[in-house]
């Protein structure tokens, strides 16, 4: 009987572990641990049977189906990159942009293009705001 508790605690703390990590890989165990806990009810199936199969199907589960379910679930999460860390820095301007002109600026010792958001005028000299990565242009706003 002290095997259904045991089941009981690896599937509620493999569940929690789930929601810290979005990596969808203890999941499984959790899974495994509650087939292992209804399997635990039966008298005749040992506690090292239970262990086998408890391994056994988290394994079977976490390399068939992690696939599937990273492909599916996680599709919506968008694949960070390092040109979406410039996002929020501020830089100077080494050309001034303007609606109809794209102006430049030096961002970790590499040239951006840079387009001023909306009608603005962004000067030479002046500190802006990266606000977002178009392609190769950096979308910027004075700092305020």
């Amino acid at each position: 009987m002290y095997m259904t508790w045991i089941w009981l605690g690896i599937a509620v703390v493999a569940f929690i572990l789930e929601f810290l990590t979005p990596q969808i890989v203890s999941v499984w165990f959790s899974i495994s641990a509650l087939l292992c806990l209804g399997l635990s009810f039966i008298p005749t199936l040992p506690w090292w049977g239970q262990i086998i199969i408890f391994f056994g199907v988290a394994t079977i589960l976490l390399l068939l189906l992690r696939p599937v379910c990273q492909k599916y679930f996680l599709k919506g999460m968008a694949n960070r990159t390092n040109v979406e860390a410039l996002i929020g820095k501020e830089v100077r301007m080494i050309t001034a942009a303007d609606f109809d002109h794209l102006g430049s600026a030096k961002v970790n010792d590499v040239v951006w293009s840079v387009k001023a958001k909306g009608d603005e005028v962004l000067s030479e000299g002046e500190i802006v705001e990266i606000l977002d990565v178009e392609g190769n242009k950096l979308i910027a706003k004075r700092k305020e």
